[in-house]
């Protein structure tokens, strides 16, 4: 893989990170890689519930919704993965052949159906259909971009927004509307769905529009495509970040400037972590925290919320700390994570009744967490009932207040001293 070595330093932070280099962007092919993925998600809907039913999916939400989600977190556990090369293809990832995190879910779910037998014989047979898919899809990007058709189509549209007004109770919200014209139709409904509700927050395009460091022409291009690939993921519930008004505290407090997980449109701060960097560069991204050494400053680390993707996080954390400690250097962490590990579910249950049964997944002790507790860096660890923590869409400016998860907010670093009382301060609510 050819990556490119970059460092960053301000008064504030310190980083070193590595990205791949710069690729051409072109729309037709951003919506041929979704036309590809929409099948993807279709054919994993239908062999999912021929195989496993839709009982095991409809727990929560319906089924289609539940699947969607799955194959939504297995992709972000593949770009965490080392083997996720994205000089390849920057959005359908080519280590598809890492299962085993899906292959997990999937086995926790078939206990609620106990008509379900010989469940792991089941479950393969699902996942070499979604690996032969994926590599079907692949072949077809790849004779895509040498096709005539293609070549012959490359850059031919234009994009257009119009602002649009939504009225929510007694709330006005002002969002830009992005829409793509091409020159042929485009028969795929979830597809043209997801074309047809590209929204903009109008103060994120602002933020955006002041943050840009890539060329004018270039600007509403990039806005359609991190809104388009976002959408086409169905990435909502793993976009979900800590409210700005307690972002601007930590910063106030603790010198916190810095996103270890999220995106363009979702971040509060200019610097920040996300999975798209080929697009997201332009907008202040660093890219994937697993190619990024943090050294000094402080960092918030939000995961999406995935067992695997939250252990690598902390265990990075754990070890950069390591480093600051002997380079003699201030890093801190502030995290927020669900409680998921048994102690943690007990104490909540003690001292807020909050089992969530509704929990479909079970974490065990969940080990990671045991490890930063006892981590000579741990600083404090707040427990936050599920009621009481609110996050925020800001890519559709929704306030989720009702969410399935208790939170933890712990502080680890390499400082000697640090004022913990503030933090006890803080309304997440």
């Amino acid at each position: 893989m050819t990556y490119e070595m970059h460092s960053y330093n301000d008064n504030q932070i310190e980083l070193e990170y590595s990205c791949p280099q710069s690729q051409e962007l072109d729309l037709i092919l951003e919506l041929y890689r979704g036309k590809l993925f929409c099948y993807i998600i279709k054919e994993f809907i239908n062999d999912a519930t021929k195989i496993l039913g839709t009982k095991i999916f409809s727990i929560k939400k319906s089924f289609p919704r539940t699947l969607t989600n799955l194959l939504s977190s297995w992709m972000f556990n593949l770009y965490a993965s080392e083997n996720f090369n994205s000089l390849l293809d920057p959005f359908l990832p080519n280590n598809f052949n890492e299962i085993n995190t899906l292959k997990g879910t999937l086995q926790d779910l078939v206990k609620y159906d106990e008509t379900i037998t010989n469940a792991d014989t089941l479950i393969d047979t699902l996942l070499n259909k979604l690996k032969k898919c994926f590599s079907e899809q692949l072949v077809l990007l790849n004779t895509y971009k040498k096709s005539s058709y293609y070549l012959d189509n490359k850059h031919k549209y234009y994009i257009t927004k119009k602002e649009i007004i939504q009225q929510r109770d007694d709330n006005k919200f002002s969002f830009y509307k992005y829409q793509i014209h091409i020159k042929f139709e485009i028969k795929d409904k979830r597809l043209n769905n997801i074309l047809d509700n590209l929204l903009i927050p109008s103060d994120e395009y602002n933020k955006l529009k002041k943050n840009y460091t890539g060329k004018e022409s270039l600007f509403n291009d990039l806005i359609w495509a991190i809104l388009f690939r976002y959408q086409l993921l169905g990435s909502n519930n793993h976009q979900l970040g800590v409210k700005s008004d307690i972002m601007s505290k930590m910063n106030e407090d603790y010198n916190l400037n810095f996103e270890s997980f999220a995106s363009a449109i979702n971040s509060t701060f200019n610097h920040y972590c996300s999975i798209y960097y080929d697009i997201e560069k332009y907008f202040g991204s660093f890219g994937s925290f697993y190619n990024l050494t943090p050294i000094k400053g402080t960092f918030g680390l939000n995961p999406p919320y995935q067992k695997e993707i939250i252990e690598m996080a902390l265990n990075k954390a754990l070890s950069s700390l390591e480093e600051a400690k002997k380079n003699s250097l201030d890093l801190t962490f502030i995290i927020t994570i669900p409680i998921w590990d048994e102690e943690g579910k007990k104490i909540m249950k003690q001292n807020f009744n909050n089992d969530l049964p509704q929990q479909n997944i079970d974490y065990g002790d969940f080990d990671i967490i045991d490890k930063v507790k006892k981590s000579e860096f741990h600083k404090i660890t707040r427990m936050i009932a599920k009621e009481n923590f609110t996050y925020i869409d800001h890519n559709f400016k929704l306030f989720k207040n009702k969410t399935i998860q208790n939170t933890y907010v712990i502080i680890i670093s390499s400082k000697k001293v640090i004022d913990t009382n503030l933090l006890m301060t803080y309304d997440f609510s």
